[in-house]
């Protein structure tokens, strides 16, 4: 399973070529590694994870966590073999994730942050090309590609069988570039295709903590084919 989702067309009639996913982030963002312990046959927030949130009675920021394989108290079903849950724990630096049981997660007033409510519209990364704002207009998203195209008609289904579609080969690169609009800092990333129609969507591995003033990138680029873990400590403004 890959850190960032990826796209695919199934087209086994023409096999393509495996995306290679985005590479390590660089950019004038301020980007620090993030550290994530999984124990052993447990579920990892780098492969996929679901982000709640907790008001405070305070008036204070809310807090954040991440849930792998937790259903949450919205959802009256058990969770997956392996589930783990994490606090977002802001530092001096940027945050640190504190493994919490994932039953926490289970209490009322902890609640999944749904698609209406996420800082990010659900746009934001999932298309080969686009790009987006978040919903308070500090942060913008886009995705970029240079390089050939190449139509084709290929057999559709899994096994290549069920008549044939339209599909596009690429050869070139993808650039994701996050930019933090009131200090005009941007991070990049970039993903290398060959001759492949699949290509890495991390939508819901970037995660916006806008109250934090902090943006996680959890499994969106990977080095070695291993997915990395970032932290971005946003500007005031």
């Amino acid at each position: 399973m890959r850190s960032a989702r990826t796209i695919w067309l199934w087209v086994l009639a023409a096999p393509a070529v495996q995306a290679a996913g985005f590479g390590p982030p660089e950019g004038t963002l301020p980007l620090h590694p993030l550290t994530v312990a999984v124990p052993a046959g447990a579920l990892s927030p780098l492969r996929s994870a679901s982000l709640f949130r907790e008001e405070s009675s305070t008036g204070a920021a809310p807090t954040y966590y991440l849930g792998a394989g937790v259903a949450g108290s919205r959802l009256q079903i058990p969770d997956s073999p392996g589930a783990t849950a994490w606090q977002v724990i802001p530092t001096a630096d940027c945050v640190r994730l504190e493994p919490v049981p994932p039953a926490l997660l289970h209490t009322p007033s902890v609640q999944a942050v749904l698609v209406q409510q996420n800082p990010l519209p659900m746009e934001c990364a999932a298309a080969f090309e686009g790009s987006c704002t978040s919903r308070d207009d500090k942060l913008r998203i886009t995705t970029t590609f240079e390089g050939r195209r190449r139509a084709a008609r290929v057999g559709g289904g899994f096994f290549g069988t069920e008549g044939t579609i339209d599909t596009t080969f690429y050869t070139g690169v993808r650039t994701l570039s996050i930019e933090h609009l009131p200090s005009r800092l941007v991070l990049r990333m970039q993903e290398r295709l060959n001759n492949s129609n699949g290509y890495s969507a991390p939508q819901t591995a970037i995660r916006y903590l806008p109250e934090l003033q902090r943006l996680l990138l959890l499994g969106a680029s990977e080095a070695q084919g291993m997915p990395m873990a970032h932290c971005v400590a946003l500007p005031p403004g």
